[in-house]
């Protein structure tokens, strides 16, 4: 992790402003329908959740859900009293990714559970996913556990307390947000391994000699790809620009998280906790576009991935969509 004071840092904050208009959007639900229409309504949307040991059912106007930025956000916000006092909201990518979940238990200490910060499908799982954008239809289940945040830096090899939690949710009207961004992409599918980005970061260090310029994805997996250049993207040339294992300058690398299950919400990064593989291939660039104002650069990968001389992965037409600096 760059903690340079004069390093530029591009990074995702679309989840917190996906909550923030989840909670706005169910508000204003609550506010502008009569609880005895609610009752007297067709449930368009249900939203079922098993905390531990206790069950619940939201319908309707409880039911907060949005579509935005290649991103579903689905949630609840229930005080109607002490035993029923929580916060969910789950985030998804529109294949059925995992992006994050977070529960907020106001019933325990109000204490914040979170899906893990680098793998965040290695604890809980969505099946039987259904999405068609055009009929603003959702349906998916879900089960498994999600960590107790942490945030003291000197615990993150401590086990953390864990909530169990399963349920179902169907969604008949989901709102669509039109997105005013950009977010940046690098997504591969092989025989072996797939890699789907759900949180990009890009940083320009001035004062490193090699590499100011990296683009890092996380992907729902638990693995990183780091594109590392001399320039920005958005100053390189069309054409396809190739690199060895021992290239220094201008590659891409490959990392798999192999620490233990935490959430922080800050997403520290540990050399110790990443094995780093070795990676051999190329890179194209093949179209520079303006896209809300944001200089965005598109292209392919072909990567070879190896460990200690195996090889892993062959990656032909990766696709990566990148907003420069």
């Amino acid at each position: 992790m760059i903690n340079k004071t004069n390093t530029i840092v591009q990074s995702n904050n679309l989840g917190r402003f996906l909550i923030k208009v989840i909670f706005l959007s169910v508000l204003l639900l609550f506010i502008s329908c009569d609880k005895d229409d609610i009752e007297k309504e067709e449930i368009t949307s249900s939203f079922e959740i098993k905390i531990d040991n206790d069950q619940f059912k939201f319908t309707n106007g409880s039911v907060g859900a949005i579509e935005n930025c290649e991103r579903i956000s689905v949630g609840v916000q229930s005080d109607k009293s002490a035993e029923e006092n929580f916060t969910i909201v789950i985030n998804l990518l529109k294949n059925g990714g995992i992006g994050n979940v977070q529960l907020f238990d106001y019933r325990f200490n109000n204490n914040p559970y979170e899906t893990p910060d680098f793998k965040t499908d290695g604890l809980l799982t969505v099946s039987n996913f259904e999405y068609d954008e055009a009929k603003k239809y959702l349906h998916f289940e879900y089960e498994g556990e999600l960590l107790k945040v942490e945030t003291d830096f000197n615990s993150l090899d401590k086990n953390q307390p864990r909530k169990k939690i399963n349920g179902v949710v169907t969604i008949n009207d989901i709102q669509s947000i039109k997105c005013d961004t950009f977010i940046s992409q690098l997504n591969f599918t092989t025989n072996t391994l797939i890699f789907f980005t759900n949180r990009p970061c890009a940083s320009h260090d001035p004062n490193l000699k090699t590499n100011p310029y990296q683009f890092s994805f996380l992907s729902t997996n638990g693995y990183r790809a780091i594109i590392k250049s001399s320039k920005d993207l958005w100053n390189l040339d069309k054409g396809t620009y190739a690199f060895e294992q021992n290239s220094l300058e201008n590659r891409i690398d490959l990392e798999q998280y192999i620490g233990i299950f935490r959430a922080t919400q800050l997403l520290w990064i540990r050399p110790q906790d990443w094995k780093k593989f070795q990676t051999s291939g190329s890179y194209t660039i093949k179209e520079h576009l303006i896209i809300n104002g944001l200089k965005v650069t598109k292209g392919q990968i072909n990567l070879q991935v190896y460990d200690n001389g195996m090889l892993l992965h062959s990656i032909s037409n990766g696709k990566f969509e990148v907003v420069g600096f």
